[in-house]
């Protein structure tokens, strides 16, 4: 069974710790399994690439050397 997680959760974690992609996929893995999906309010079924791509296109994680982090400015409050 895939685990599907709330993209929020992608978020919060980045917001805590700013994390290489490399070490964002360890981190989910060991939590979530190497399987898991994640949705947002709009979108389903995404893998870490796609969820990643939304995220940059949307301003809502910014790239801050070789550093993810969240750009709080842009995150919805639900």
């Amino acid at each position: 069974m895939t685990t599907e997680i709330h993209a929020h959760s992608v978020l919060n974690l980045l917001n805590e710790t700013p994390l290489t992609r490399e070490e964002l996929e360890a981190v989910l893995a060991e939590q979530y399994g190497a399987d898991a999906r994640f949705h947002t309010c709009k979108l389903n079924d995404l893998d870490l690439d796609r969820l990643l791509t939304f995220f940059l296109k949307m301003e809502k994680v910014v790239l801050v050397g070789d550093k993810l982090s969240t750009n709080t400015h842009r995150v919805c409050s639900h």
